[in-house]
């Protein structure tokens, strides 16, 4: 799977967690997304560059760390908004 399938892949699933914690009001599936997000930050975040790349290779790396970035970043809105500030309870789960 290329890089773009998979985070294409992972963009969607996190948009169908949060439009489904929208729609149904059912909270934990925002949750999830953040979840979800939240590790592929970390993921990303501190994961090793590697070395030997050339200027290309350079520039292509650090394009899909933005677009990672971003993907985990749209994650943490949809667990924030949909997740946290729409429960009744505001982190009562249990």
């Amino acid at each position: 799977m290329t890089s773009m399938k998979l985070l294409l892949s992972v963009f969607s699933i996190i948009i169908i967690l949060g439009t489904l914690a929208m729609f149904t009001q059912i909270h934990y599936l925002a949750n999830v997304a953040g979840f979800i997000a939240a590790v592929g930050f970390m993921l990303v975040f501190f994961r090793d560059h590697p070395q030997d790349l050339s200027e290309k290779e350079a520039n292509e790396y650090s394009k899909y760390k933005k677009y990672w970035y971003f993907v985990f970043g749209f994650g943490m809105f949809f667990s924030i908004i949909f997740g946290s500030f729409w429960n009744n309870q505001m982190g009562g789960m249990i």
